[in-house]
């Protein structure tokens, strides 16, 4: 480790790998900016329009501007080890020096795409409590190097919160904080399982969105080819309009399960999920890959789902969130894991909250109001409005959405059903799902605040809904009794106020 310390005590820059690294970031950048301008030059040249041969010279001159200082943005980059502290001095017009005490980093994250795994490096990220992004980012370190750097600033902020320990036990700590048992691996079986499981619906809104946004930018120079090029096969599209309408749909549900498929691999290629003293650790990605370490006493709740297909696997995704300001950055901020069996679902309860605790509690069910409530307003009002007006057009063909309401009542029973709350003396838990489950969990001692709400028809009925405010988000529990509403805002506030654990 002193040769660790050695290393980084005088300011040093990133790997030369660096420069590509943000000249790709540039190019990104430049790309998701100025495609539709690009377009637009496109066919305003096909148009003979000077006013977009302007517009470009000013995009080309911009995007030059910004490669000069992204190439200047590596050269004024230095990091070191300072008495104690991590430190970063950037800049190329206004200089800027940050210094973080060991102390106060709560995880170190790895991430490697594909330009990082061809030259060996890595990415790293240094995250603080509550920092809407990461405070700390080395775009290239050489891998090994970045791993030392990981490790020795975990051990020196583990000896700095030791106290009153002998250099034995200090040792012992370091040594036992670095070992690792793996909980959860997953195959390509298992990702094949997820991939199938996936929401697909979800995949085809992105498509969709995607197309559309693509259109919009098209001119009505486009639309006049694309017109040209169909006028012949017009009548034909006409008459097999459901033909084509029903095709263009099962060729975009193809397409949606491909993308969920290779999405999911992408993504989750040999995942790997480990527990060390402190918390767990993430490794995952093909083409990017990431290194996510989460603190357990950073962590604000975690959940754990699954849809009538996953549940067929018997499967579950996992989601823990850790404390972070309403902007974080979502792989810091809230990680998910999928593919887990309930065996690994229980073991990461069991690492992150108190052992003794995590049994059921007494359940609570919310009330049938909520029911009837759901049913009235997303069920009969919307049918018979839309029955009217189609009956008035369709005549009896109309009354088909009256089909709506028994449809509506079903779902309504099956969420009812497992809406529910259980609450013990240090952990509550959020029941809730429709065709499938969702439980959500969180220490009662992290809540940051808890506000009781009611809307005129729950003043009237003597209901409240409660939200728990934590750093992570909301919970939300409605349709309770008011009294039973006061009583649980009463006991957590308690809870908060009287315990002296620091998670933060």
């Amino acid at each position: 480790m002193e040769q660790i310390s050695s290393k980084f005590s005088q300011p040093s820059r990133q790997s030369r790998v660096a420069i590509a690294i943000i000249l790709i970031k540039f190019i990104r950048f430049t790309i998701r900016t100025f495609w539709p301008i690009a377009l637009s030059i496109f066919i305003g040249r096909k148009s003979g329009s000077s006013f977009q041969d302007i517009i470009g010279y000013v995009a080309l001159g911009l995007a030059a501007f910004n490669l000069i200082g992204s190439v200047l943005t590596y050269f004024r980059f230095y990091f070191h080890i300072e008495d104690g502290a991590f430190v970063i001095d950037k800049g190329v017009l206004k200089r800027s020096k940050t210094n973080i005490p060991f102390e106060r980093i709560q995880t170190i994250n790895l991430q490697q795409n594909i330009v990082h795994q061809i030259f060996g490096v890595v990415s790293l990220e240094i995250d603080t409590a509550g920092a809407k992004k990461s405070e700390m980012t080395i775009d290239a370190l050489k891998k090994e190097d970045a791993e030392a750097l990981r490790q020795y600033i975990l051990e020196e902020k583990d000896q700095l919160s030791e106290v009153a320990v002998t250099p034995d036990s200090t040792e012992q700590a370091v040594q036992e904080s670095f070992e690792e048992d793996v909980i959860l691996k997953l195959d390509i079986g298992d990702l094949i399982k997820i991939g199938v499981s996936q929401n697909h619906l979800r995949s085809m809104a992105i498509l969709f969105a995607f197309v559309f946004s693509t259109l919009n930018e098209v001119t009505d120079s486009v639309s006049d080819m694309v017109e040209e090029q169909l006028s012949g096969y017009q009548e034909a599209i006409l008459s097999n309009g459901w033909v084509v309408f029903a095709g263009s749909v099962v060729i975009v549900g193809i397409i949606s399960f491909i993308y969920s498929l290779v999405n999911t691999v992408l993504k989750n290629y040999d995942l790997k999920l480990t527990t060390r003293k402190g918390g767990l650790r993430v490794i995952r990605g093909l083409l990017n890959k990431e290194e996510i370490s989460i603190n357990k006493s950073k962590v604000q709740n975690i959940s754990w789902s699954d849809n009538p297909l996953r549940r067929a696997f018997k499967m579950y995704t996992i989601q823990i969130e850790q404390a972070s300001s309403a902007q974080a950055d979502q792989l810091k901020s809230k990680i998910k894991i999928p593919g887990s069996y309930m065996q690994q679902v229980k073991q990461i309860l069991e690492i992150v909250f108190p052992k003794e605790f995590i049994a059921e509690g007494e359940k609570h069910k919310v009330s049938i109001l909520l029911k009837y409530r759901i049913f009235v307003f997303s069920g009969v009002l919307p049918a018979l409005v839309a029955t009217s007006v189609a009956f008035y057009h369709l005549r009896n063909n109309g009354l088909w959405f009256l089909v709506w309401i028994p449809i509506i009542w079903l779902t309504t029973s099956l969420y009812y059903k497992k809406r529910s709350f259980e609450l013990n003396d240090e952990m509550l838990t959020n029941n809730r799902g429709t065709f499938g489950n969702y439980h959500e969990i969180f220490q009662l001692y992290k809540v940051q605040a808890v506000s009781i709400k009611q809307s005129w028809y729950q003043r009237r009925k003597n209901l409240a809904s409660v939200v728990f405010h934590t750093a992570a988000g909301s919970l939300r529990i409605p349709f309770i009794p008011l009294q039973q509403a006061e009583e649980l805002e009463n006991f957590v506030l308690y809870k908060v106020e009287t315990d002296r654990r620091k998670w933060m």
